[in-house]
Formats: structure tokens, sequence, C-alpha cells
């Protein structure tokens, strides 16, 4: 080996140990180099001569098999999104792999067909930006209020509906599965499905009608002047515009179904905290019954 070769090796060698990134070389995917980066549970020596389909389930072996494939034909960096979930990877959680894990991914191809695949953390960049959007009236995500805008909106219209002898009526919108779309698209493509619902969820909406994003994967739709019947309606729109809603993406177009729970004010005695149980209780059921469906009270 010349020395010159020698001393490029070294350097990307101590590239390798500064950087927080996870990173594999594969070649005919085998792993063929391995550092862990900033993850401490991994030994990244195990991944070593080891195959895709060795350490990953056969679907997401394919799926970084077809990255790799692109970044040779390409010549470019290709970039995604996707979690890991040590309860759909063995091999890592044998490793120790504590908890669901959300990277952002780059390959690109170097010499002697060589990938070079660099995977970052985004876990933490998450919780930040979950925290600093908890702390805003609107979510960062989708423009749409947020869980902590939604409940004074709905403890006054309620108050506001018992002492004018008024009615109102909330949705609480749940996406079926939603997790298996973040495992199987990447979390990018969650988050466009997501953004696309709430803008068809605009559209739909009245003036007078609230919505926020409740959740990770719920949203609530107050709808002021409504009683139990056009609520339970409204709900079966909401469902319907969903179930038919297709959003375009690289890997194929994105479809999801909803459950959505129903409440409304029922008397003199009634809160805004006792409509939110009764949702729940409520969306609850309609997932239980295997999701796209309505749930309200009676």
């Amino acid at each position: 080996m010349s020395e010159n070769k020698k001393a490029l090796l070294n350097q990307f060698d101590a590239l390798l140990a500064v950087t927080t990134d996870m990173v594999l070389l594969l070649k005919d995917d085998r792993v063929i180099g391995a550092s862990a980066g900033d993850q401490e549970w991994l030994d990244a020596s195990l991944l070593v001569e080891k195959k895709l389909t060795d350490i990953l389930p056969q679907d997401m072996a394919s799926y970084f098999s077809e990255l790799g494939k692109k970044a040779f034909e390409s010549g470019e960096t290709v970039y995604a999104d996707y979690a890991f979930r040590p309860e759909h990877m063995p091999y890592f959680s044998e490793l120790g792999m504590p908890e669901p894990i959300a990277y952002k991914g780059r390959m690109r191809a170097a010499d002697n067909n060589v990938i070079v695949w660099v995977s970052k953390n985004m876990n933490d960049r998450k919780k930040l930006e979950r925290k600093i959007t908890h702390q805003a009236q609107r979510d960062s995500l989708t423009g749409a209020y947020n869980r902590r805008a939604l409940l004074p909106v709905l403890e006054q219209n309620v108050a506001q509906s018992i002492r004018y002898d008024g009615i109102c009526s909330l949705l609480l919108i749940d996406i079926d599965n939603f997790s298996d779309i973040n495992d199987q698209f990447g979390w990018d493509a969650g988050d466009q499905l997501l953004r696309q619902i709430v803008t068809e969820l605009h559209r739909m909406k009245r003036t007078s009608d609230f919505l926020a994003r409740y959740g990770d994967d719920q949203l609530a739709l107050f709808l002021s002047e409504t009683n139990h019947e056009q609520a339970m309606l409204a709900g079966e729109r909401v469902r319907r515009l969903v179930h038919e809603l297709e959003v375009p993406y690289p890997t194929g177009n994105l479809k999801c179904t909803v459950s959505v729970g129903v409440s409304t004010i029922l008397g003199l005695e009634d809160t805004a905290p006792d409509m939110l149980k009764r949702i729940e209780e409520n969306l609850a059921v309609a997932r239980q019954s295997g999701g796209n469906r309505v749930e309200g009270e009676g």
C-alpha cells in the first residue's frame, strides 16, 4: 500500500472517530466498516461483515439496498428520513437499542463499489421542536393551532353555550396506524401526509370552527353551534375525505384512514374536561372497532 493511500485511510479513520453520526460502509449490501458515532448502545464492530438482511427486516434491507443503487447510478448524494424501532429490529434490540430513533440519512458512492451511509440521530432535535411547539400557540409542522391553544377556546365556548342555552361539539381525529407509515416510508412521509390532511380540513371547515393539532397523530376540530347529529355527519365527512386522499410521494402515493371520536355538550353540568374525557373514550371505541369509523355518544 502506498504512503499516500495509508495517509488517506488514516484520515478517514480519524474522521469516523470524531463524527457523532452513525456511519456504515457497504459493499454488495454487506457492511465492511462501521462507526457508532454517538449511539452509545451500539458496538459498531458487531455490524462488520453482516449483510443488510442480517441486521434489518427484509423490507427495510431492500429499501436501503435500492437507495444504494440509486446513489451509484446518479453519482450524487441520496437523502432519506427513516425511523428504527427496537420492536421491529431484533438484531438492534439485542445490541441494546433503547428506544425508537429517527434518523436523517445520506448515501453516496465511493471508489471500489463502496457506499458510504451516514445516519444522523434526530431524536434530540425532534424533542426540542416538540417542546418549543408546545410553548407556542401554533404547531410548527402543520401551521394549525396546537393543544395549548385549543383548551381555552373549548372552555370558553362550553361555558358560553351553557350560559346562553347554546350547543357545541368537538371532533377528535386520529390517523390510523400512523407509526406504520413512518416506519415504511420515513418521518418525512408522515409529516407530508399530516400537513396535507390539515390543508384539506382547513378547506372543509367553517370560518367559526377551530382546528388544532391535539397530539402527534391526532387533530381536534371544535364545531360551534353544532348539535350531535350534525357533528356525527361532520365526522363522517372528515372520515370520507381522508379515506379518499392520496398524497404523492417518491416511493409511492401515501394513503391512510382516520378514526373519529365525537362529543357534544350534554347539559348545564357539563364541562370542557368532561367533553374531552368522553371524546377520548369514543375515539378508543372507534379504534378498537378496526378504525376508519366515527363514534359518538349514544
